[in-house]
């Protein structure tokens, strides 16, 4: 059982259900350019990379399927757009706020969304109350997710430690990097862009258990835990 744990949630997917946003636009993108990618396959290679990893291997992506180029123009456009979406339609993931009021541990977030727009994020949601200072962005390491950095950073800067800290996640590469730094790590299928097969990808990726729902990570925490008393 793990004694008041430290909770790193990821943002995207697991608090805020904008995953499905980012990857209708960046698929609106590639298909204009007319490159067509088995989602499962992109979700797995792609979702939650840091910054200039993401950026590189998306523009690499475009010109090795299609043999063109995504002009400078075309890439801000499309990140401009997704702004716009979050903002207009950003909400939270399913049950978050009855889990998150539940908890009587600490908590942080450690997204590899850019820190100029994380607490946005969070305030627009009203779920930056729960974590104070605790908001930690990729932009603050030299090597974001898959890396362990991230993780590592965030565990110091709370005063916990990896072995008592507790890391959700709803990508490949944040499980990788919560893994590589020697966290436990539960795969999270909650948000609206998980498809059939999700789960099984989280596994493979070496997560320690996958959970469907925040109702079930509640359940969860109560069994393996006691981060809510």
């Amino acid at each position: 059982m793990f004694d008041k744990p430290l909770m790193i949630f990821d943002c995207d997917g697991v608090l805020i259900d904008s995953e499905v946003i980012y990857l209708e636009e960046e698929f609106r993108v590639l298909t204009s350019k007319g490159v067509d990618v088995d989602k499962a396959w992109y979700v797995g290679e792609f979702m939650a990379l840091a910054q200039p990893l993401w950026k590189n291997k998306f523009v690499n992506l475009i010109k090795e399927r299609a043999g063109v180029d995504l002009t400078v123009d075309e890439f801000e456009a499309m990140k401009a757009l997704t702004r716009e979406r979050i903002a207009a339609e950003i909400k939270t993931v399913n049950g978050v706020e009855d889990m998150l009021s539940a908890l009587r541990v600490p908590a942080c977030v450690a997204s590899t969304t850019q820190m100029q727009f994380l607490p946005k994020k969070l305030n627009r949601t009203n779920l930056a109350q729960y974590f104070g200072e605790g908001v930690y962005s990729g932009d603050m390491v030299q090597n974001g997710k898959p890396a362990p950095d991230l993780f590592l950073y965030a565990a110091d800067q709370m005063g916990g430690t990896v072995k008592n800290a507790i890391v959700i996640e709803d990508s490949v590469n944040g499980v990788r990097g919560g893994k590589a730094a020697g966290i436990y790590t539960i795969g999270f299928t909650g948000g609206s862009h998980c498809f059939d097969g999700h789960d099984e990808i989280l596994k493979a990726a070496g997560a320690d258990v996958v959970l469907p729902s925040h109702s079930a990570l509640l359940e969860w925490l109560s069994v393996n835990t006691n981060a809510l008393t």
